[in-house]
């Protein structure tokens, strides 16, 4: 076989494992295996009458110099009450070092709930012990809010009400226990999930085919079981699930649902009034379906190029000012893959 073969061997191979993963019964298989009918999905009205706060966090990678490396991090909440902006409030940008003996991921946690991490991240890559710091911050700012809304009040997260990290195990319990203390209604929106059922088969296309055979209108939603054998396993350890899992469509002419979790211990009226207020939130023309105060957040606390490289620079006149030379910095710094990518 030559190497055009082998190419287009490989080509339809994976093509052919894709078609696999969504085959054209792919809504027949999962109404069989769920057993769900249309009374299974639940219809939301898009009306809101409270608060509702999305949180959101940024971290990009300024210096990487393998034993150790320097990161900018910053998260943001933006609060929507009657369809508009009431206030929106930024972190001051966090330069961290990740990695090293001098990582600054202890101090910071303790400077934002006044105790020390259980865990450190420790073998995580440098971008991974970013991201760590970076859900710190989404977490402190989360838990503040849960103190300062009413009762009603819908805070919502970007990703899952799971942590990926030991060391947020305890913070994630207390944000749910003041939530469901206080009466405010919390909700996590995944973008992406790698949530799925029948030995890989994705569960968002099959739940929102399946709606649209039965013909439910939008918006709705509908709440996969944790005690049937509908997920295919328990992806994450039990540490680190805390939620009820649900598939959305927020909008008639939403382009895909989403996955949404929302907190266990959260009773059948009070999961209506949370996604409810979501679709209320989902009419955006940008990205229509989408929560547009979790789309706000998300554009205020994104580190841009422009932002990444002011700071790279300030650091570099900041160590060239205590006597480092560029030869120094480049023998630190330096990637060879950047000299790869001029050729």
């Amino acid at each position: 076989m030559d190497r055009q073969q082998a190419y287009f061997g490989n080509i339809a191979r994976i093509a052919g494992r894709i078609r696999a993963y969504a085959p054209p019964d792919l809504i027949e298989r999962f109404a069989a295996v769920s057993g769900f009918d249309h009374s299974s999905y639940r219809r939301c009205t898009p009306a809101f009458d409270g608060t509702i706060t999305a949180v959101d966090g940024s971290n990009a990678l300024l210096l990487d110099a393998g034993s150790f490396a320097i990161a900018a991090i910053r998260a943001v909440e933006c609060s929507y009450a009657g369809g508009e902006c009431i206030h929106r409030r930024t972190t001051p940008l966090q330069v961290v070092s990740v990695g090293g003996a001098d990582d600054d991921y202890a101090e910071l946690f303790e400077e934002c709930f006044g105790c020390r991490p259980r865990a450190l991240p420790g073998g995580e890559d440098p971008a991974a012990a970013a991201s760590v710091i970076r859900d710190t911050f989404e977490y402190w700012v989360a838990l503040e809010l849960a103190w300062e809304l009413s009762e009603g009040d819908l805070l919502v997260l970007d990703g899952a009400l799971r942590v990926s990290h030991a060391s947020h195990h305890e913070i994630l319990e207390d944000l749910l226990n003041v939530c469901n203390h206080r009466g405010v209604l919390l909700a996590a929106v995944t973008k992406r999930t790698s949530l799925t059922w029948g030995n890989g088969h994705p569960i968002l296309p099959a739940a929102a085919g399946l709606a649209a055979k039965l013909g439910v209108g939008e918006p709705w939603y509908v709440k996969i079981p944790a005690d049937q054998a509908i997920p295919d396993r328990q992806q994450q350890h039990t540490w680190q699930q805390r939620g009820s899992q649900y598939v959305a469509l927020l909008h008639r002419r939403a382009a895909r649902p989403f996955k949404i979790e929302l907190p266990e211990y959260l009773e059948d009226e009070m999961a209506d009034r949370a996604f409810s207020a979501l679709a209320a939130y989902a009419d955006d023309g940008r990205v229509t379906g989408y929560p547009y105060p979790l789309l706000d957040a998300h554009l205020h606390c994104r580190i841009g190029i422009d932002v990444a490289e002011q700071v790279r620079h300030d650091l570099i006149r900041g160590i060239c000012g205590l006597g480092m030379s560029m030869k120094e910095y480049s023998g630190l710094f330096g990637d060879y893959h950047d000299e790869f990518n001029r050729y």
